[in-house]
């Protein structure tokens, strides 16, 4: 089932997180990933990081969609402590970074971007305090 069934969608992401919340909802899409530097000026507030990384990712594809693609890129940040925390580059960083959140109140936000040939792009974020 697709909701808009014109509509060829494509994930620009290795996330299986994000892979399984299209399949449960249905979505049949297809999987296409770019490297990207996930780099954003400073000045940016928390809320508009991962909108402004969602976009850069699907600034990457634009060229090569079709008139019938929808693009769907996101970026998720962990603000704490009046930072973003980094993605963990090992297993070890990962433990390190659970046992500093633990107990402690911080901020899951998330950053969606959908793209087409024809509207261009629609961006939203949503976070939870945890």
């Amino acid at each position: 089932m697709n909701w808009l069934p014109d509509y060829n969608y494509i994930l620009a992401s290795k996330s299986p997180r994000r892979q399984e919340l299209l399949r449960s909802l249905g979505i049949d899409f297809h999987v296409i990933t770019k490297e990207v530097k996930e780099n954003y000026p400073d000045n940016l507030q928390k809320e508009e990081i991962p909108v402004f990384l969602a976009e850069l990712k699907a600034k990457h594809f634009l060229n090569d969609l079709k008139e019938n693609d929808l693009l769907i890129t996101a970026d998720t940040i962990v603000w704490f402590n009046g930072e973003v925390l980094g993605k963990p580059g090992s297993k070890i960083e990962a433990i390190e970074t659970l046992q500093k959140l633990s107990g402690h109140e911080h901020q899951v936000i998330s950053g969606v971007c959908l793209s087409s040939v024809q509207n261009k792009n629609l961006l939203f974020n949503f976070k939870c305090s945890v």
